[in-house]
């Protein structure tokens, strides 16, 4: 078959080129196809990057070129200085290049080739520069170069819903497959401005009624409100008040409806999706339509998969290595070993608590090796990180810049346990876990469920479990999370000195599993996939769910009880939970605290203000990270 990856971005080809992980992903799945017999190319946007990539490779004008004046509209609320309808005048030429024989297009001219450094336009020129819109210019283009330069029939492989959300729209009836894969784990109810949507199909001759009827119906009972005010800061939802000619719709309904299927990168991803399950946002996400449209297109919705690096398959673990790496760092090899190795965001992994977890183990007594490689464009800043690698010199090495992979495989054999502790479920697969797992490191890791095709368990007794999960956590600086890593780790450290068989066990099943996921393997899933659609068979059959995989079935967590008295112009509250580890007061309002009770003998003990309807909204966070709701009538003082 004919298969075309069109993404914003397409540099995995060259590792000197690369931004992110998804072009790697990318590249890799190109490669799998066209070893597989396929013909395979790619649609991407040049970035500036013509002159660098002509020093490396042979780049070739083509016989095509668009002119467009693309209609856009724009929210006032965020574009103040600016007319509601704009017109964006855009030139663009295609220019191929060929590696490893597959065809890249890249389309160049005007802001497609504006932020060769970033690719992306950085978020703050939102309403202050039109280059913002450079991912909704590339679309356009995209589209027009498809449907003039692609025959009918090709597989359109798209990537990132917030880059392509007009894409599948502009496509349909022009006989083409299209399928759009989830890289990332946005706030699943993530909008666009329908106006601006509308505007464009209408333009580009599409039909515009495939964004009606996407908008979330009125939230604005006390307890939805007190939800909106507080679950922007879990990142799991993001708020969009309503006002007259305030219309924004749902993204992902908006893909879902025009997509042949929908991919995700692994069942815990797209379980997280369509339940929201165990989390703060659970009871809200049931009254969207985001939730309404993925159900109702269940049927496209697959699992293609995601995979570790061919080169991690066959790593050996060395004592040798382990004793010429750590010896060489100033590490005593004797020791046990923590490894962890991310970009530097210290919120979305987990850092912040990383680092105060191993603080507080280290202060208690605790010795090991600890191994912490944090990405970052600069060394950062971050008085936590450093007073730990200061403080605990004897064992500590922290390294933010670049490593060669060599580097890393070193680091990654030399450890015992791997540690992840992601929050905010933004992690969709984490390779770097699965490529430390494949050297026998031993993962300590959120249960997180985008992460839990890996299968560690709370119980180390669970069948098959490769290693220990921590509670998911879905707050900034969270202290939950910070004692939970300090605990895991102390637990874990005790294997190591006391179970070296069960230690063993660990890491050979460690090893076993993240060796299962290949690219070859994503590859298959997906041909099936595509095969599936060419056929008009249903997708969600081709590529069922990963066997294996852990499953959560917990009984409903119990947010419990408590009793809330006016006394003396406040409100003293008290609650009991049999599983709360924290218990807040939230109020239905996004500019007033959330107020957190404190433990007090049984219970949980505070004063509050008086709620103008005498009603309390409540949140508890239970041990294992679950949450539920509850609202608390508040009595008089008698």
């Amino acid at each position: 078959m004919r298969i075309i990856e069109c993404h914003f971005e397409f540099s995995g080809f060259d590792d000197h080129l690369v931004k992110a992980g998804t072009s790697v992903y990318l590249w890799n799945l190109a490669r799998q196809f066209k070893a597989a017999g396929h013909e395979t190319g790619a649609v991407t946007a040049a970035h500036g990057l013509l002159p660098l990539i002509a020093e490396r490779y042979e780049v070739t004008p083509l016989d095509w070129s668009a002119h467009e004046r693309i209609p856009v509209r724009l929210d006032p609320l965020h574009w103040p200085h600016f007319p509601e309808a704009t017109t964006l005048d855009v030139t663009a030429r295609a220019h191929r290049v060929t590696v490893d024989g597959i065809d890249i297009v890249m389309l160049s001219g005007g802001v497609l080739d504006a932020f060769p450094d970033s690719f992306y336009p950085p978020r703050e020129l939102e309403g202050h520069s039109l280059d913002f819109l450079k991912p909704l210019v590339f679309q356009v283009m995209a589209a027009r170069y498809v449907r003039e330069r692609i025959p009918g029939g090709t597989m359109v492989h798209l990537h990132e819903p917030f880059h392509h959300y007009l894409l599948p729209g502009l496509l349909a009836g022009h006989g083409f497959h299209v399928v759009s894969t989830v890289q990332t784990n946005m706030a699943v109810n993530t909008k666009v401005y329908g106006p601006q949507v509308r505007a464009v199909l209408e333009h580009m001759g599409a039909d515009p009624s495939v964004a009606d009827g996407l908008a979330d119906p009125p939230l604005d009972s006390r307890l939805e409100r007190a939800m909106r005010a507080f679950l922007p800061r879990t990142l799991l939802y993001k708020d969009y008040p309503e006002r007259p000619e305030h219309d924004y719709i749902t993204m992902l309904g908006l893909v879902v409806r025009s997509v042949a299927a929908m991919d995700f990168l692994s069942e815990g991803q797209l379980d997280h999706a369509l339940t929201q399950a165990e989390t703060p946002f659970e009871e809200l996400f049931q009254q969207l339509a985001v939730r309404r449209e993925l159900r109702a297109h269940e049927d496209l919705l697959v699992i293609g998969g995601c995979a570790i690096g061919d080169e991690w398959l066959h790593v050996q673990r060395d004592e040798e290595v382990r004793k010429r790496t750590l010896t060489a760092l100033g590490l005593d090899p004797a020791l046990p070993t923590l490894f962890h190795n991310a970009r530097y965001s210290v919120q979305h992994k987990g850092q912040k608590e990383l680092f105060r977890g191993i603080r507080a183990l280290l202060d208690e007594g605790g010795r090991c090796n600890v191994l912490l490689h944090c990405l970052a464009p600069q060394p950062p800043d971050d008085p936590d990180l450093d007073a730990l690698a200061r403080d605990y010199a004897d064992l500590v090495r922290v390294d933010t810049g670049p490593m060669s992979n060599g580097a890393i495989k070193d680091w990654a054999v030399s450890s015992d346990f791997c540690v992840f502790p992601s929050k905010f479920e933004m992690d969709t697969f984490l390779m770097a876990m699965g490529e430390a797992m494949a050297s026998g490191s031993v993962p300590v890791a959120t249960a997180q469920r985008g992460m839990r095709h890996f299968r560690h368990a709370v119980d180390l007794d669970t069948p098959g479990a490769t290693g220990l999960a921590l509670p998911r956590s879905f707050r900034v600086d969270d202290p939950l999370l910070t004692e939970a890593v300090r605990a895991g780790l102390e637990r874990m450290l005790r294997v190591w000195h006391e179970e070296p068989e069960r230690m063993a066990v660990l890491r050979d099943r460690a090893v076993e599993v993240a060796r299962g996921f290949t690219w070859r393997a994503a590859a298959l899933r997906f041909l099936a996939v595509f095969e599936a659609v060419r056929a008009g068979n249903r997708p969600a059959d081709a590529a069922p769910p990963m066997r294996g995989t852990p499953q959560t079935g917990a009984e409903p967590f119990e947010a419990g009880d408590g009793r809330a008295v006016c006394d003396d112009g406040t409100v003293r509250v008290r609650w009991w939970g049999r599983d709360a580890r924290r218990v807040e007061v939230v109020p239905p309002d996004p500019d007033s605290d959330v107020v957190a009770l404190e433990p007090d003998g049984d219970g949980f003990a505070g004063r509050v203000r008086v709620p103008a309807d005498g009603v309390l909204v409540i949140l508890v966070t239970g041990a294992d990270g679950r949450t539920a709701w509850s609202e608390l009538a508040v009595a008089d003082d008698a």
